[in-house]
């Protein structure tokens, strides 16, 4: 721990009937002042219960720790300022976050000075939300950027610190009605399972509330049927007011919260509309309760919360299912590196090596960091990058990067630069660009809600005035009317119903969706681009071809050249690992990057590459062709075999192919892979618009020309090479052995490793698609031959709250028809 100035103990006076004597009693842990006699205040920071002396000190702290940021009181020079004793405005709470030591671990000092933020937001429910933030904060003078991630709660701000301190940015946001802290994966997930816990609850109150307050209604019914004596009618009234209003009170809440935090900053949600009918309603009921005259609507009121809870709270689900999946590439990374200091290896974490220093690599290991090999010969794994599994052989003076698999013989290299400076941190960086690069396809509701609720409330305030002329004392009847049978839950349901009806029919098949634009996107899909390695092949080498060149027979070539790969763990050796090796081969020698020999009944025996066996056995003729990656069996005499390797075509890629062309869709392969294979494989599937040996970066190029010329592109991956184009297309499949940020960053992931549901998903996406249309059509309908009925006075409310209800149901039935079986989806 860093040393503090000599505040660090205080003398206090103990006296008692015997003796007296000094004492020394610890200061307050944050801010060094002594600790108050009789206080006792403590914070749990670095795994210890720290003393606080005020309660000021104690939040301060317990908002610092609870942000992940302990590390904060290890970096300090000095102790933190006391805070103010009485109540602390918003603005200074935030003031902590001014000081650098505290800042480092969420934000980023730009090249041209400004600075990049991460924050994490509490609060945020819905899309309105991300454009309520983004659109306040882009005013603010200083603040170059602000977007936020609706999935993770997320804000990536940049600014200039010289006209705009992070305080204030945590203070606007805060005023803004969200909670904000500082980004971290473990705070993230922390906050999401007390969304979790809140949203659980209030659906529950909701749920036992209706069942409750639905009992006192069929009560009320039958009693106005039957005939019910007054003092019982008037004590299930009470009853249904008292358990009502807390539900509006705890469970609706969230409706009138949102609504009033958006008005105030002159924009309409279709919270508003929601919350107007949920209070008017219950205000109604309740003054038809109090005054004993006219009806009561309770029930309407908990059933309609209830049901809106029960949307919000899935579609949340389906949102934050693969937010805890988040991927952050430096975790893959070695904790420690063996580093040469004075002579020796040392083992330090990773984080405090520099630039210049020389690291071990042993074989088998991840490297820590970008570095040039100063000795040694080896080969690398670099998929991370490529895709490709087959390594490449490096030796003195070849570069090595972070997060490739050193997969051969030790190395010697020089680091060259943090991971900030490293490839894979680019890598990252480019998934963080294209994730906020990509179209953001709004959906119907959501580009007609401003308008419609405005609508609604001009049409409802027109026939409130209308109806004050005509017969005041039907004015707020008729009112509610308009404004409950017009209330916007058909609308709101006609996208996500669909959305989560087409979902679970997915999840059932083996598809998991994400990403709320997801299926529209896929459904008007003019382009898909495959990946080749591990999308339409198998992701691994395979033995496809054996030329014989002298005597032996196959089985016995194959057994031969099993029993030296048995020593090597070259991606290579994987291929013959099914082929039992037989006879154990002595003094066996293993080349980096060119091939094994080794000594069996008394003759030598090579295989590898072509020039380390010619140099074995110069009778070797050339390998049969360039399609495939050929390796050779030799011994000192005669060339014996060229051994075939390939990575196999998946059995249904050219049904998907087939499938895809026969539907209109224009057919593209982007690969990693500079050799011929690519091509070939092009040519044998039928796709025309083949582009092989393809950087992150290049293909996200090829993806955005695309997308410049108005194509709305579907890609296919698996690797992280091929994160930062999933995320920049406008929809994306990851298959079942995709990498963790593939699986993150693509719209739909593909559970069971069968690559026909990209096509089964682009068939539903488009019957999804129609639903929608078809939800759209009758609730707009709906609402425009409803409303003139209720505003003429022809609708009571409790008709209107039916006509709103079966209005919604409909939609909801109308979008299960997702749900069928393929083979009754003809009829959609």
């Amino acid at each position: 721990m860093v040393q503090l100035p000599p505040r660090t103990f205080v003398k206090r006076a103990v006296t008692d009937s015997r003796a007296a004597s000094d004492a020394l009693i610890e200061p307050c842990y944050h801010c060094g002042e002594p600790v108050p006699e009789g206080v006792c205040l403590y914070t749990e920071i670095g795994g210890q219960a720290r003393s606080m002396c005020c309660p000021g000190c104690q939040a301060v702290a317990a908002m610092i720790a609870g942000s992940g940021l302990d590390n904060f009181y290890r970096q300090r020079t000095a102790y933190s300022e006391r805070p103010a004793a009485s109540e602390t405005p918003v603005r200074e709470q935030y003031l902590i976050y001014d000081q650098p030591e505290l800042t480092d671990a969420f934000c980023q000092t730009q090249e041209d000075g400004s600075v990049s933020a991460r924050l994490l937001l509490g609060g945020i429910t819905c899309a309105a939300c991300t454009w309520l933030i983004e659109q306040s904060l882009a005013s603010v003078p200083g603040v170059t950027e602000a977007a936020v991630n609706l999935q993770q709660s997320r804000l990536d701000i940049r600014f200039d610190p010289l006209v705009l301190p992070l305080s204030e940015i945590f203070t606007r946001v805060d005023a803004l009605g969200y909670r904000p802290r500082p980004f971290q994966a473990s705070a993230r997930r922390e906050q999401m399972r007390a969304e979790y816990r809140a949203d659980l609850r209030r659906l529950g109150v909701a749920g036992f509330g209706m069942m409750q307050v639905g009992m006192f209604a069929v009560a009320l019914h039958a009693g106005d049927i039957q005939g019910i004596q007054e003092q019982y009618q008037g004590l299930l009234r009470s009853f249904s007011l008292l358990v009502s209003g807390f539900i509006v009170y705890y469970s609706a809440g969230t409706f009138f919260r949102t609504a009033w935090r958006h008005l105030k900053q002159g924009a309409l949600v279709m919270d508003l509309p929601v919350a107007l009918a949920i209070g008017l309603a219950w205000l109604a009921s309740a003054y038809a309760t109090v005054s004993g005259s006219g009806q009561v609507y309770f029930d309407s009121v908990v059933m309609f919360t209830f049901f809106l809870l029960l949307g919000r709270f899935l579609e949340a689900r389906v949102r934050q299912r693969h937010a805890n999946n988040w991927f952050d590439a430096e975790s893959a990374l070695p904790d420690a590196v063996s580093l040469r200091r004075d002579g020796r290896w040392i083992t330090v974490p990773r984080s405090q090596a520099d630039q210049g220093e020389v690291m071990l690599v042993q074989a088998g290991q991840t490297i820590p960091a970008d570095a040039r090999v100063l000795s040694g010969n080896s080969a690398v794994r670099e998929d991370t990058f490529n895709g490709e599994h087959l390594p490449r052989t490096v030796s003195i003076g070849d570069t090595i990067y972070a997060g490739t698999v050193n997969v051969e013989a030790a190395l010697e290299a020089e680091i060259l630069g943090s991971y900030a400076q490293s490839r894979l941190a680019a890598l990252q960086r480019s998934v963080e660009v294209a994730e906020t690069e990509k179209p953001r396809l709004a959906k119907m509701a959501d580009r007609i809600a401003s308008w419609f609720v405005a609508g609604v409330l001009l049409v409802t305030s027109a026939t409130a005035i209308a109806w004050w002329h005509i017969a005041p004392e039907q004015t707020l009847w008729v009112a509610l009317s308009v404004l409950v049978i017009s209330c916007p839950c058909a609308l709101a349901l006609a996208t996500p119903a669909a959305l989560a009806s087409a979902a679970s029919a997915l999840r059932a098949t083996g598809v998991i969706v994400r990403g709320e634009n997801a299926l529209e996107s896929l459904s008007r899909t003019t382009h898909l681009i495959f990946d080749k390695t591990g999308t339409l092949t198998e992701g691994k080498l395979a033995i496809s071809r054996v030329e014989l060149l002298g005597e032996l027979t196959e089985a016995r070539a194959l057994q031969l050249a099993a029993g030296l790969q048995h020593w090597s763990n070259h991606p290579v050796s994987k291929a013959f690992s099914h082929i039992q090796p037989g006879e154990v081969f002595q003094d066996v020698n293993y080349k980096v990057g060119a091939g094994l020999q080794g000594k069996l009944d008394g003759r030598q025996y090579r295989v590898g590459s072509e020039s380390f066996c010619r140099e074995f056995c110069p009778a070797l003729p050339p390998p049969p062709d360039e399609q495939r990656y050929w390796i050779a069996l030799c011994d000192a005499q005669s060339p014996l075999a060229w051994i075939g390797l390939d990575d196999t075509l998946r059995a249904e890629a050219k049904a998907v192919v087939r499938s895809a062309l026969t539907g209109g869709l224009e057919l593209g392969l982007l690969t990693g892979d500079s050799s011929p294979q690519g091509k070939l494989l092009a040519r044998e599937l039928g796709i025309d618009d083949v582009r092989t040996g393809m950087e992150p970066q290049q293909k996200m190029q090829r993806v955005q020309s695309l997308q410049a010329t108005g194509a709305v592109v579907c890609m296919v991956g698996d690797g992280l090479n091929d994160a930062p184009v999933l995320s920049l297309a406008d929809s994306s499949f990851a298959v079942a052995g995709a990498t963790d940020l593939a699986r993150t960053q693509a719209d739909f992931v593909i559970v069971d490793d069968v690559l026909t549901r990209v096509t089964d998903t682009w068939q539903k996406a488009r019957d999804c698609r129609r639903i929608i249309l078809q939800n759209f059509a009758w609730a707009l309908g709906y609402n425009l031959s409803a409303i003139p009925l209720a505003a003429t006075g022809h609708v009571p409310p409790w008709a209107a709250a039916i006509g709103m209800s079966l209005s919604s149901l409909l939609v909801v039935a109308n979008s299960l028809r997702l749900n069928r079986s393929p083979a009754k989806e003809k009829g959609l």
